[in-house]
């Protein structure tokens, strides 16, 4: 089992992916290949580790995701073990039908995306030194908050966001930017590319027009034309936007 298990881990299409996922996609092949038959036990995540050359915290991860797939059954005192109905599963590399996506997702799909850098890359926008963050600082302060509203933390918040976050936000953009607005008028989203989407979901509609700076952020550009917008490249100089390059004026 162990070189079997090795030989799947160490495949060289999974060179570059994180360990617990070449982990789990090792024992996924394995049940699937039939490997690993239904009711067979696995050694223990301490012994699994040592042979792929993990973390013990990595094989218990993984172990623990297959659980919850269904791949494993972990029993208290006995072990782990492959999940009687796993093998019944279709086998990997057998094709399987496309979903039917809307015309919407199709082209949000065409546009590629934004990933997020797996490391930090030179002149990258979005992609800070996360070595400069103030880790302990903020374990720290999750900690406090954690001791003050405890299980309150894990229920289901305002839409909107967080509303001592959003009074704060308000009260800085009202000090710092003259802008008119309070926590009403406020929304914390998970990302710029978030707003974007959401800004595209309520204000275009297929075959709108849109002018984009050019050269344009790409996450706007993907926003725009998976809401089916036609896009209209704009110049730009140190100032922004030339938009007299496209509506010059006349005399």
């Amino acid at each position: 089992m162990t070189q079997t298990l090795l030989t799947l881990f160490q495949r060289p299409e999974q060179a570059d992916t994180p360990l617990r996922e070449r982990v789990c996609s090792t024992l996924r092949r394995a049940i699937h290949s039939g490997a690993l038959t239904c009711g067979q036990r696995l050694p223990s995540s301490r012994t699994l580790a040592a042979d792929l050359g993990v973390s013990r915290v990595t094989a218990e991860a993984a172990y623990g995701q297959l659980e919850a797939e269904g791949y494993l059954q972990r029993r208290v005192g006995q072990g782990t073990f492959v999940a009687i109905s796993v093998t019944k599963m279709r086998p990997p590399g057998r094709p399987q039908p496309r979903p039917q996506l809307s015309r919407r997702g199709s082209q949000i799909v065409a546009t590629g995306g934004c990933r997020d850098p797996q490391r930090p890359l030179p002149f990258a926008a979005g992609s800070p030194d996360l070595r400069l963050f103030p880790v302990k600082q903020w374990q720290q302060l999750t900690a406090q908050q954690w001791r003050r509203q405890g299980e309150a933390l894990m229920r289901y918040g305002d839409p909107q966001g967080y509303p001592p976050l959003r009074e704060a936000i308000a009260a800085h953009v009202n000090q710092t930017r003259g802008v008119n607005c309070d926590a009403q008028q406020v929304i914390v989203l998970t990302s710029s590319q978030q707003a974007l989407q959401l800004i595209t979901t309520l204000l275009l509609d297929d075959g709108d027009r849109v002018w984009i700076e050019d050269p344009a952020y790409l996450g706007a550009r993907n926003a725009f034309l998976s809401a089916g917008a036609q896009l209209t490249p704009v110049a730009v100089d140190d100032a922004g936007m030339r938009p007299m390059t496209r509506c010059p004026l006349r005399a």
